[in-house]
Order: structure tokens, then C-alpha cells, then sequence
């Protein structure tokens, strides 16, 4: 029998608890090590476009076109990780974007990889991802105590954090060292290797949870692929709790897509810089990052969670602001750390809330759902930014931006008690 003591030294918050559960460790290292491939990938892509065109606006598409599958392709990918062994659609996914990536490294390799080839491509390879993160979000809950939810999800955090620091500072010497193709066959490399990692893990692990909310939702035939779709759908606008999360959500990333689509503008044309600069920028924010996923997956959050989302996101907001007023280099790099240790804030708390309030049949959709609709308004902004950048400038776009996430944000704290006061 458990003495008090050691019941509450084992609930407290442990990464080494949490790493030693083997099916969690391999689905982390291969997104791990996946993920380090997409994050060089993406410096290449956004430079190569910035260099092919030289023009702001076809910057934002692109950035919007990584966005889209996101919107349209999410939502239908969604009902598939709610019928299917969610541990087989990743692993068939991985495969995909494997392919699809070394193809985008034969075109440029081949003088073919002309700005429209890319949007496709771009298009293709971030539908596949639309399988795999959700996937991944669904499966979590089923292989990880509750009690250490927060800490798993940190991990994942900090993973992408790392990868963050490591592929932007990485991808901008790359880039400017040996070009662009490097990258793209190294994330096609980095795809296998999930993929290897998914198969060592146990078939039955990535079995969709029967009898969670609706027993006949996945067992009976007859049961339409609209109607799963739709199922979805319903539960979101059933609960009052996520509605608020879509509405703060949908504000944050409208005006977040705008500010990410204008950083290696605002590299090159106000820092005065190069690849590296933007890479350097990028890793800063990553750096913060990774102090913040430490720090959430050591705290207590449980009745604290909702408090820290608002927190995270206001404190963004502000931090945007006071990027729109500098042109130092040393002062955007500090800002960018900051901004890195408050989106921590934002991410985990989201994720904990969306698992451990959706029933597990039904995460696939929701979770995809969630995005899609947190998503729709990001392409408009990542195009819009670019437009109103070359209109009033680069730094009064991030003034304006995130002066209003402040404001609506704070407005969403005094109003949305159940997002504000919740808890797990």
C-alpha cells in the first residue's frame, strides 16, 4: 500500500515517468525526428519562394497554401482517424509525405520547381500532415495516464521546440551554404523514420476507443461518412467551452498567420538581413520555446489551465507590439524569445483541454474539426499581411496585429468565464 507521501511524490509532474512508457517513446521519436526535417524544410521553401519572386504577396500565398489543407483537407481526415487504426493512417501518411518531399528535391534538382509546381507540392505535403497530427493527439490519451497528460504533451511541445531552435538556425546556413535541395531530400529522409518508429508499436494501441459516446458512431455501417463528419461537428456546438476556445482561437491565429507570414520580410527588409537573420529570428522564438515547454510540464495546471491560456496569448500580443516598434536586431531576437515561452502557454493547455474533454471515439474529429475551424481565417491573413505591409510597412502591420490581439483577447478573458475557469 501507497503511503500519502509517495502517492503525492508519484502525481507530481515526471518527463523520465512518462519517457519510460515505450509506445510513448517511439510515437515521440519519430515525431521527433520527423519533425526536425519539416522545419528545415519550411526555411527553404518560404526563402526559395522570397527569392524566386521577390514579392510579398506571393510570400503570404505561400505561407497560406501551407495553411489550407489544414481548412479543407483536416475535417475530412478527421472521420478516417475515427474509423481506422489510427496508428496504420499515420504510419500510410508518413509514407506519403516521404514521397512527396523527395519529388519537390528531384523538381528543384531538375530545373523544374517553378512558384505554382511549389504551391501544389506544398499543398500535397501538408495534407498528409493533416492525418498525422491529429493522430497523434487521439492516440496520446489512450497510451498515457491522465495524471500525466500536461507532461506528455509538454514533451511533444518541447520536441517541436528543439527541432524549432535546430531547424531554422540549421536550415538558414544550410540554405545559404549548399541550397535548398539539401533540405527538402533530408525531410524526406525524416519521414521513413517515422515511419519505422510506428511500426514497432503495437497494432491495438492506435484502436479507436467503442462505446466512448456513441456506440453505433463507429460499429455500425449504415452510419455515413457525412453523417461521422457532422457528428463531429455537433459536439463542438453543443459545448459552450469550446465554442469560446474557437472564438478566442479563431482571433489569435487570424492576426498570428498574418505576423509568422511577414518574419523573413521583416529579416531581410527591416533587420536588414539575410537567410541566417530569419533563420536566427526564428530560432530565438524556438529557443523560448523549449524553456517554456519545461517549465508548463513541471507546473501544476489542472485548475489553473484556462488562466494560462489567456495569459499566454495576451502576453503575445504585447510582445508583437513592441516587434513593430524595433529595427535592432538584438532587441527582435529578445522579443522573439519572449514570444517562444508564451505560446507554450497557449499550446498545452489547448491540447489538455480538447483531450481530456472529448470522448476518445471522438477525438479524430473534433481535434480536426477544431483546427480546421481555428485554421479558415489563416490563409486570408497570411495574404492580407502582405498587402497591407507593403501598404502602411512592415513594422505598423505588427503594431496593428498585435494591438488587437491584446484587445480582443483581454475582452475574452472578462467574458468567457468557461474558458477563463477551466480546469481538468
Amino acid at each position: 500500500m501507497f503511503s500519502p507521501l509517495t502517492e503525492t511524490l508519484s502525481a507530481k509532474p515526471s518527463f523520465c515517468r512518462v519517457l519510460s512508457n515505450r509506445s510513448f517513446s517511439l510515437l515521440w521519436a519519430g515525431q521527433l525526428v520527423s519533425q526536425s526535417g519539416d522545419f528545415i524544410f519550411d526555411v527553404a521553401a518560404i526563402w526559395y519562394v522570397l527569392q524566386l519572386t521577390g514579392d510579398l504577396f506571393k510570400v503570404g500565398i505561400a505561407v497560406a497554401t501551407i495553411l489550407l489543407p489544414a481548412i479543407f483537407i483536416g475535417p475530412i481526415a478527421g472521420v478516417y482517424l475515427d474509423r481506422f487504426n489510427r496508428r496504420d493512417v499515420m504510419l500510410a501518411s508518413n509514407l506519403v509525405q516521404s514521397a512527396v518531399a523527395g519529388l519537390i528535391g528531384v523538381l528543384y534538382s531538375l530545373g523544374s520547381l517553378n512558384f505554382l509546381v511549389l504551391l501544389v507540392m506544398l499543398f500535397v505535403l501538408n495534407s498528409g500532415a493533416q492525418f498525422v497530427r491529429p493522430a497523434v493527439t487521439a492516440m496520446v490519451p489512450g497510451i498515457t495516464e491522465k495524471k500525466d497528460l500536461s507532461t506528455a504533451n509538454s514533451l511533444f511541445s518541447l520536441s517541436t521546440s528543439v527541432n524549432q531552435v535546430a531547424g531554422y538556425g540549421i536550415g538558414g546556413i544550410i540554405v545559404l551554404a549548399l541550397g535548398v535541395a539539401v533540405p527538402f531530400y533530408y525531410d524526406s529522409l525524416t519521414f521513413l523514420f517515422a515511419a519505422a518508429m510506428l511500426s514497432l508499436i503495437t497494432r491495438s494501441l492506435g484502436a479507436i476507443p467503442k462505446g466512448v459516446h456513441d456506440p453505433n458512431s463507429l460499429s455500425s455501417d449504415h452510419v455515413s461518412f457525412t453523417e461521422k463528419f457532422v457528428q463531429g461537428l455537433r459536439f463542438i456546438r453543443s459545448s459552450k467551452f469550446l465554442i469560446q476556445l474557437v472564438i478566442v482561437g479563431l482571433v489569435v491565429n487570424f492576426f498570428g498567420a498574418g505576423i509568422f507570414a511577414l518574419l523573413a520580410p521583416y529579416a531581410k527588409n527591416v533587420i536588414s538581413g539575410n537567410a541566417g537573420t530569419y533563420g536566427a529570428i526564428l530560432t530565438t522564438y524556438s529557443v523560448g520555446a523549449v524553456i517554456g515547454s519545461v517549465l508548463v510540464g513541471k507546473l501544476q495546471l489542472r485548475n489553473n489551465v484556462g488562466k494560462m491560456l489567456f495569459a499566454g496569448v495576451i502576453g503575445q500580443g504585447l510582445v508583437i507590439v513592441g516587434i513593430g516598434f524595433t529595427t535592432v536586431l538584438f532587441l527582435a531576437l529578445a522579443l522573439s524569445f519572449a514570444i517562444g515561452v508564451l505560446q507554450t502557454m497557449v499550446n498545452v493547455p489547448i491540447t489538455v483541454l480538447v483531450q481530456t474533454r472529448v470522448p476518445g471515439d471522438m477525438l479524430g474529429r473534433v481535434f480536426s474539426s477544431l483546427v480546421a475551424l481555428l485554421t479558415i481565417v489563416a490563409p486570408v491573413s497570411s495574404a492580407l499581411a502582405g498587402g497591407l505591409a507593403t501598404s502602411i510597412s512592415i513594422g505598423g502591420t505588427f503594431l496593428v496585429f498585435g494591438g488587437l490581439i491584446v484587445l480582443a483577447c483581454t475582452l475574452g478573458y472578462l467574458f468567457f468565464r468557461d474558458l477563463r475557469d477551466a480546469s481538468y
